[in-house]
């Protein structure tokens, strides 16, 4: 109930940022300002709304992460307000879970908008509804969990400006996380081949969740890919939060 709380606090914190709106309302506005273009694609109409609108969902719902997930834990540092949550019956097991489960809730809420407008504006077309495009949004929603657990781990020990860097240089990165196997086998070096596979495993693999083109082009998203996806999603969430609890524990704000 703990956790709860707090996630709902979360929350509510996170709607009543104006930031929010401005990228919710203006992703939507760019979805469908692609309908308008549509007659001079000479016939990609569709494939440039599914593009653009999934492309929107991952760059708005990153931003959203860095101007409010960044510093999710450091706010309350900043305000003192960490003294008097930790003051109550509540452990910092907790309150870490809190925090992330309130800002998952309110990316869920952004991206479930955005894909509504991309829906929509497909239904406008000859396309109708499309369940690549569902799948496509799931995933990029799962991607946007890990880099929110990664921004709470940063956020745990460092400040919201450095958090806010980090996360977005982690999102680029995460998206070659693979080349850097093939990096290790070209350089000279033992140390830097090891240095290379040791990133390779801790860095997450960003691409994993990247169907876009699939979605677009009409490719075929299998089930085992969405599970598969989805596992290593969750299994990336879960060892983030353990490692921002841990550090989270040593912390001292006395």
């Amino acid at each position: 109930m703990k956790v709860i709380a707090i996630a709902r606090n979360t929350f509510r914190e996170a709607l009543r940022d104006k930031a929010l709106y401005v990228l919710a309302v203006f992703s939507v506005v760019l979805v469908g300002s692609t309908r308008a273009i549509s007659p001079l694609a000479l016939g990609e109409g569709v494939k440039i709304t599914k593009d653009v609108g999934l492309s929107a969902i991952s760059f708005f719902g990153l931003l959203a992460i860095i101007v409010m997930g960044a510093g999710l834990v450091h706010k309350e540092i900043d305000r003192k307000t960490i003294f008097m949550i930790l003051s109550k019956p509540v452990s910092r097991h907790q309150f870490i879970l809190g925090k992330f489960l309130g800002m998952a809730d309110a990316l869920a809420a952004m991206v479930l908008l955005m894909l509504l407008a991309l829906q929509v504006t497909l239904l406008t077309t000859k396309a109708g509804f499309d369940v690549l495009v569902l799948k496509a949004g799931f995933l990029t929603f799962v991607e946007l969990l890990v880099m929110t657990s990664i921004a709470v781990l940063l956020s745990s020990f460092s400040t919201a400006a450095l958090s806010a860097v980090l996360t977005f240089i982690l999102y680029f990165v995460g998206h070659f996380t693979s080349d850097l196997l093939t990096l290790a086998t070209k350089l000279p070096s033992e140390f830097a081949r090891q240095l290379c596979h040791f990133l390779y495993y801790v860095l997450p693999d960003l691409e994993l969740f990247n169907v876009r083109g699939m979605a677009v082009h009409g490719g075929d998203v299998s089930t085992e890919r969405l599970l598969m996806a989805t596992a290593y999603g969750l299994l990336y969430v879960m060892g983030a939060l353990t490692l921002s609890v841990l550090l989270f524990s040593r912390r001292d704000f006395k």
